[in-house]
Order: C-alpha cells, then sequence, then structure tokens
C-alpha cells in the first residue's frame, strides 16, 4: 500500500548534494561555487534535493553549528541554482535546519530520528516533512559492535517510538518519512535484510526512504565508491520492487531512467 504520497509520480528520487571536502564518495564533495554550479545542474531534475554540510560516514567527526551553517552559506546565497526545487536539509542541529527553512528548504533529514525535540517541534512550527532515520550510536562508533536480535522489528520499535514523539509535538502523521538507515549502525548481512523486507516498514503506514547509493555493503572485490553505479542501480532496483518509495542517490540522471523503465513494467503487467 502506498501512502502519504509526496508527489504524483512514484518512486520519489532525492539528489544528493554534498558541500563538504570529506564525503566518503569522492565526487560527491565540493566547497565552492564553480563547483555548486556544476553539481546543481547535474541533479536539477531530481524530485527532492538533499543538501548537507556535514559528512556522516563511518569514523567522521562531527562540525560545530558555526561550521556546518558557514558551509551552507554559499548554498543560501544561490538559491536561484534550484529553480524553485524542493530542497530537504540534511542535518540534526536544529539551529541549521531553522536556518535552512528560513532560507527557502522545505524538508528536515534527521540522521538521529528527530531524538533533540527541537528538531520535531521545528518541524511542527514550520509544518514541514521531516525524515526519521534509524542509526545506533553516532558516525564515530555505529560500525562498532554491530548486533541485532531481530533488526527488522527493533527497527520498527524505534520508529514507534519516534513517530509517536513526533506526533505529540505537533507533527502531523503526514509529514513523517521513516529511513531505516543503510550503513549506520548495519551489519553487511543487515543492510540487505532491511532492503528485502521493506514492506514490513510500510505495514506502519508511512513513506519509506532508502539511502544505498554507492555504499561499502554493495562493493565487489575491494571497489571504490566511485565504482559502484551498477551495484547501485541493481540495489535500488530490488528495494523499488519491494516497495520503497524515496531514494536517495548521487546519480540522478541514471535512477530517473530506471524509474521510467520499471513504470514501464507496472504498466503492462
Amino acid at each position: 500500500m502506498i501512502v502519504n504520497n509526496i508527489l504524483n509520480d512514484k518512486p520519489i528520487i532525492m539528489g544528493v548534494l554534498n558541500i563538504t571536502p570529506d564525503s566518503f564518495y569522492e565526487k560527491s564533495r565540493f566547497v565552492n561555487f564553480k563547483d555548486l554550479e556544476k553539481k546543481s545542474k547535474k541533479i536539477i531534475r531530481a524530485d527532492i534535493i538533499d543538501i548537507g554540510a556535514e559528512s556522516t560516514r563511518p569514523n567522521s567527526k562531527p562540525l560545530t553549528e558555526k561550521e556546518e551553517l558557514d558551509r551552507l552559506n554559499i548554498v543560501f546565497d544561490n538559491m536561484h541554482l534550484f529553480n524553485n526545487k524542493k530542497l530537504s536539509i540534511d542535518t540534526y542541529k536544529p539551529n541549521v535546519a531553522r536556518r535552512a527553512l528560513i532560507n527557502g528548504f522545505s524538508m528536515i533529514n534527521d540522521i538521529y530520528g528527530g531524538i533533540n525535540e527541537d528538531m520535531l517541534l521545528l518541524a511542527a512550527e514550520f509544518n514541514v516533512k521531516i525524515i526519521l532515520m534509524h542509526i545506533r550510536g553516532n558516525p564515530k562508533t555505529m560500525q562498532e559492535d554491530v548486533y541485532y536480535k531481530n533488526i527488522i522489528d527493533e527497527i520498527i520499535y524505534y520508529f514507534d517510538l519516534r513517530i509517536n514523539k513526533a506526533m505529540s509535538l505537533g507533527v502531523k502523521k503526514t509529514n513523517i518519512i521513516i529511513d531505516p538507515g543503510i550503513g549506520f549502525g548495519k551489519s553487511l548481512s543487515d543492510n540487505y535484510k532491511i532492503i528485502n523486507n521493506i514492506r514490513e516498514f510500510k505495514t506502519m503506514g508511512f513513506n519509506v526512504m532508502v539511502g544505498l547509493s554507492r555504499k561499502s555493503f554493495l562493493s565487489i572485490e575491494n571497489d571504490n565508491p566511485s565504482d559502484r553505479l551498477t551495484n547501485t542501480i541493481a540495489a535500488n532496483s530490488v528495494a523499488l520492487l519491494n516497495g520503497v518509495d524515496i531514494i536517495r542517490v548521487h546519480d540522478v540522471e541514471q535512477h530517473i531512467i530506471l524509474r521510467e523503465i520499471l513504470n514501464r513494467f507496472k504498466l503492462n503487467k
């Protein structure tokens, strides 16, 4: 069952725009206007553009609020590049999210699932959609001693808690999106189990997003992120066939083609 549609088109493609010098995928990094202009053109056809200024790759170090905002200023000063596109702010800091919403963003992507209640209050105040992601630990420690008795049940329990808290603070049910957090405190097999069980998360009654683009669990023979486009398309195909609503990707054009082909099969059953 598809619920809580964000757009008329399904599935939704979210393009990644990193304002970072250290994201795990080298070609997604940038810090200057020339790169911003170039990368914005590459992902402008995405339904949503998710912009983040702090890398949350495994073992990454957190930024201060000031450092994050300083990086985001290049976007705030050049909003014309995005042609009124729906923009999401990828941050777990409420003050950073507030600044982004004031500057024209209309969505929040929080890797900590709104554990900071000020983020939930902010989403309620601005009446915007918020992505609540599942994570264990933090980016610096999340891949240490990864173990779940039943990963699907435990993630669903986590979402029950976070969703109930969000709604108790005024976030509308229709504004909540859930993300099981591929690669965020998960083992190799955990990631595949999540993708194979998307429909379990869909029973909760919310849109489900996954962000698996070029991640290490897709590695074949110790390749690099730059080698994993085909791997990513294959994995996103499985996720989409299993009912995921939003795919967060580095390679927008290729996934637009994927969506078109899958829709053709759907229309010609």
